[in-house]
């Protein structure tokens, strides 16, 4: 058995050279220690929980949120895959869950496939449905589209995308983003109720062709994936981005009355900082 590591407190508690990613090379695979829980939980608003990867590397170490209304739960993303979601959600799965993808970067549905209810838009389909966006965890084995990403986001390529192991016997070298195959697809104006709750999906291009946000006009709950987050570039200039359509997407985002809005990455933040990362942009692109 591989050296245990304590349950991965919260992101603001863990710094990033807590997490291994210092500029000396990392240690082989089979120093790596097993971590007790792979994904660190929280509640962040009555009926919602953030649930992140703290163990992988800052770039793709992406938020889902947990949903619940009073008939059933929204998974909105669900990480890169490499530790089980749905066993370490557990009993807090008691409704029937309605999982989806925001987009397409495989930080965001790598664990969808964990869930027979897997909705995503059909514009995203195709590198879904293939994984042809897929990620591996070392550096001699990423691909060309994970490559690209680095570059255009301006990270260094990194030696690993993981600085602990979820299980015992986990074979990083192996690892490879699993297809899934989406059951409901999304579109435009399309309502996701679960009881008491509902959301309205927007299509919001531009950080990938099907990128969606979720709306609940009644609440201002804004769940935005990677169109709109604090702390971290907007991104218009990936494979597959469009700059003009995530403008576009940017500005109908600026006219919602939000209270609160739930990010791809980073913190939850409301009004007054989303109008402000929106004018940053705008701003940057002048």
């Amino acid at each position: 058995m591989r050296p245990a590591v304590a349950d991965a407190p919260g992101r603001a508690e863990l710094t990033d050279h807590d997490r291994g990613w210092s500029p000396v090379p990392l240690t082989p695979q089979r120093d790596l220690p097993v971590a007790r829980r792979w994904f660190d939980v929280s509640d962040v608003a009555d009926g919602v929980l953030r649930v992140t990867e703290p163990y992988v590397h800052p770039y793709v170490r992406a938020n889902a949120w947990l949903i619940r209304g009073t008939t059933g739960l929204l998974l909105v993303d669900a990480g890169l895959g490499i530790g089980s979601l749905r066993a370490e959600l557990g009993d807090r799965l008691d409704l029937p869950v309605i999982a989806i993808a925001t987009h397409s970067h495989f930080d965001h549905f790598g664990g969808l496939g964990e869930f027979p209810d897997r909705a995503a838009n059909r514009d995203d389909g195709d590198v879904i449905e293939q994984a042809s966006d897929y990620v591996t965890l070392t550096a001699d084995t990423y691909p060309q589209p994970l490559l690209d990403e680095f570059a255009a986001a301006g990270v260094a390529v990194p030696a690993m995308l993981i600085s602990a192991l979820p299980r015992d016997g986990f074979d990083v070298a192996s690892f490879r983003t699993q297809a899934v195959a989406i059951t409901r697809w999304l579109a435009d104006g399309d309502v996701l109720d679960i009881g008491d709750r509902s959301f309205e999906v927007l299509q919001t291009p531009g950080h990938s062709p099907g990128s969606i946000c979720l709306w609940e006009a009644r609440s201002g709950t804004l769940v935005s994936g990677d169109v709109l987050v604090d702390g971290e570039p907007l991104l218009d200039e990936l494979p597959r981005s469009s700059a003009a359509d995530f403008a576009a997407s940017l500005r109908r985002l600026a006219d919602l009355p939000v209270r609160a809005v739930y990010g791809g990455h980073g913190p939850v933040f409301g009004h007054d900082r989303a109008q402000a990362i929106i004018a940053d942009y705008f701003a940057s692109r002048a």
